[in-house]
């Protein structure tokens, strides 16, 4: 991995907000003034941990317009997500939550996406981070009480992301820091420009938001190998069109096909299985039921198929999905 690659993917680690993205790769500490240097890199006690110091790069990534140059030629642009619609995007971006009318947009679009499975294109575009999934989603985990990401402000306040609320300074304790961060993980990341009962209510109302957004992850993921054109189920609609309105679990796979091909992708490691047709709309049953009994009564109603037919092939599909983890 080059050095400006590394760097991105700390950025992203940085932004995200999802521990089960920073856990393995160590603490990210961004500090914007010279002056708390000394204090941030007292924060990376390990190999894995990242801390940006002013003299490491110029710019920033806190406000929309800002761009960040660091390494050989890296340059990363901060946008506001209202704006995300009418991006051109030229090279790495964060999207960031800067206030209400943010947030707002993200739920609409969100909605848009649920309802009749339109995402907005740029957030599929590989260039393209979204910030502080942790607590845009409902079941996301946040990094914050082990203050696995921190932003320094140059007035010396620490918070785990520009938009997050004041954690403490830089004179604070580590333990001081993380009870503070522990009061509200999740919350802690975003309610310094949104209401904390905003961020809560939206995700009491729509607790696939989880879902959604590691969808936009898998999207982008493909659209960097060059493939594009994927619907998702569950978005705008199942594989199996008769199917009832139900939900699966926010980390069960998903499940994705276009006019060529059927994948199921495991979104947890990003392992992605590719299905024949017949298969694809069985494993589609499986996820939304969570059960070989249910999906073998959905399949009856759904498929018009024999039970024998259904059960000897919900067999195949489940013994292959176990043998490959």
């Amino acid at each position: 991995m080059s050095t400006n690659e590394r760097l991105l993917a700390a950025l992203v680690r940085l932004t995200s907000g999802n521990s089960q993205v920073n856990t393995t790769a160590g603490r990210v500490v961004f500090v914007e003034s010279a002056e708390h240097a000394d204090f941030a890199l007292g924060l990376g006690d390990c190999p894995e941990d990242v801390v940006f110091t002013p003299e490491q790069f110029e710019g920033g990534i806190s406000e929309p317009g800002d761009e960040l140059f660091a390494g050989d030629g890296l340059f990363v642009y901060t946008q506001d997500y209202l704006s995300t619609p009418f991006l051109a995007v030229a090279g790495p971006t964060i999207v960031r939550m800067t206030g209400q009318e943010d947030h707002r947009a993200f739920l609409e679009d969100a909605d848009l996406a649920r309802s009749r499975g339109e995402f907005v294109e740029q957030l599929l575009n590989p260039s393209v981070f979204l910030a502080d999934q942790c607590a845009l989603g409902s079941t996301h985990l946040c990094g914050a009480p082990a203050l696995l990401r921190l932003h320094i402000r140059a007035s010396g306040e620490v918070c785990t992301s520009p938009g997050g609320s004041v954690l403490g300074t830089v004179e604070s304790t580590v333990d001081e820091l993380e009870a503070a961060a522990e009061v509200r993980a999740g919350d802690v990341c975003l309610n310094g420009v949104v209401d904390a009962s905003d961020v809560d209510a939206a995700r009491a109302e729509r607790p696939w938001l989880s879902r959604y957004l590691r969808t936009l992850d898998v999207l982008r993921g493909l659209r960097a190998q060059g493939r594009a054109g994927y619907r998702v189920s569950g978005f705008g609609g199942r594989l199996v069109g008769t199917l009832p309105a139900l939900d699966e679990p926010a980390d069960a796979p998903l499940l994705l096909w276009n006019d060529s091909e059927h994948l199921l992708c495991d979104t947890a490691t990003g392992r992605l299985f590719r299905l024949g047709a017949d298969a694809a709309r069985l494993t589609e049953l499986l996820l939304v039921t969570g059960s070989g009994d249910e999906a073998l009564v959905l399949a009856r109603e759904h498929l018009d198929l024999a039970d024998a037919v259904v059960a000897d092939a919900l067999g195949v599909v489940a013994r292959h999905f176990e043998q490959a983890a």
